[in-house]
């Protein structure tokens, strides 16, 4: 069993070992400087309060032992004076060290007196009952107070590492989040430029002239540092616009042809018929034949579908000069192409029945032919 003088002189042992671990710690031992005094601290509140609680009450009691608890209270109140302010002082610092060299030269002075002026008088004065009995409770006690740091420090640990947990969850969340959020804008930005691009292919596709690919050919050639210089934008819109008009122009000049070359045949062959009627009536003048060959037949004249062609004409070059888009040049052009068939085809009609109708007027006023 543990003796009273035991117990006095190893209860420094452990104190003794973290004091030469922490001063050869250096500035940058951080970590290290903070975990060995924090072992250091315990160590020594442990061996005050035990003091305090089991072995200062009993020598209170004796003559001889009253007068050294005032001194080992005094003592216990240096040193934790010391330790705060150790505590509060960065352990990067260098002052740092200067206080644990203070603070361990107390705590070495303080055993020195315990040994020298302190045990033999305790081992004098306590009987043999009194020094078992101090030293079973400062045993049990030491052993519930270590149990208890165990338990506290597990118990730090366990939530330090909760902490850890939850710290990388919520980083794998907030990580999943992010990617989450990055493939949404993603996608919303794709369909936005998709969105885009279908609207402007659209509005190229209406508002754009047949020379566009040619004006973005241009700009593609346009100055290339070699002395190649850009058209002015105005030009090109006038070039584009006279592109576009070009087809439509070609479109009025054909039918316009077609319109002459069926009027020529029918006014040749109304003449014709003037001719036959003259000779058949007794007219004398081919403008009498001729009106008379025209009243055969009811309708437009031809002069009136001519300059229905003409007007039409002009209306279309209008049209195609001051159209918006592609299909208002495509309607102008197609209503002047079919207008121009439909008159087409009344001057064909209007000219085989005036052939027709002025033929069988001259077999009826000459029955022998």
């Amino acid at each position: 069993m543990t003796t009273i003088r035991q117990l006095i002189e190893s209860s420094p042992k452990r104190a003794n070992e973290l004091f030469a671990r922490l001063v050869d710690t250096s500035e940058t031992a951080i970590k290290t400087r903070d975990r060995l005094f924090s072992q250091l601290k315990d160590e020594l509140e442990l061996q005050a309060r035990l003091e305090e609680q089991h072995l200062l009450p009993v020598l209170k009691k004796h003559k001889d032992t009253k007068g050294l608890v005032a001194d080992a209270l005094n003592d216990n109140r240096q040193t934790r004076e010391l330790l705060a302010k150790l505590e509060r002082t960065p352990k990067e610092s260098e002052a740092f060290g200067t206080k644990v060299a203070e603070l361990r030269k107390a705590f070495q002075q303080h055993v020195r007196d315990d040994k020298k002026d302190f045990l033999p008088v305790v081992v004098k004065a306590l009987s043999d009952e009194e020094a078992s009995a101090v030293v079973g409770k400062i045993e049990d006690g030491k052993a519930k107070l270590e149990a208890e740091q165990r338990a506290e420090a597990d118990e730090r640990r366990a939530d330090t590492r909760r902490q850890a947990d939850e710290a990388e969850r919520e980083k794998a969340g907030q990580a999943r989040a992010e990617q989450d959020e990055a493939a949404r804008a993603k996608a919303e930005k794709a369909e936005k430029a998709e969105t885009e691009r279908s609207r402007k292919e659209a509005a190229a596709a209406e508002a754009t002239p047949p020379a566009a690919a040619r004006k973005a050919d241009d700009a593609r050639k346009a100055d290339d540092g070699k002395g190649n210089r850009k058209e002015a934008p105005r030009q090109s819109e006038s070039r584009d616009k006279a592109e576009a008009e070009r087809p439509a122009a070609e479109l009025v000049d054909a039918g316009e042809k077609v319109a002459r070359m069926v009027m020529t045949a029918g006014a040749e062959g109304t003449r014709d018929l003037g001719k036959a009627l003259r000779v058949a009536s007794g007219a004398d003048q081919p403008q009498e034949a001729a009106a008379k060959a025209e009243s055969l037949v009811p309708g437009p004249s031809m002069m009136d579908l001519l300059g229905e062609q003409a007007r039409h004409a002009m209306q279309v070059t209008v049209a195609v000069s001051t159209a918006r888009s592609m299909n208002d040049i495509a309607r102008a052009q197609g209503d002047f192409l079919t207008g121009s068939f439909q008159r087409m085809t009344q001057l064909n009609a209007r000219y085989l029945s005036l052939l027709r109708d002025g033929m069988g007027f001259g077999a009826f006023l000459n029955p022998r032919h």
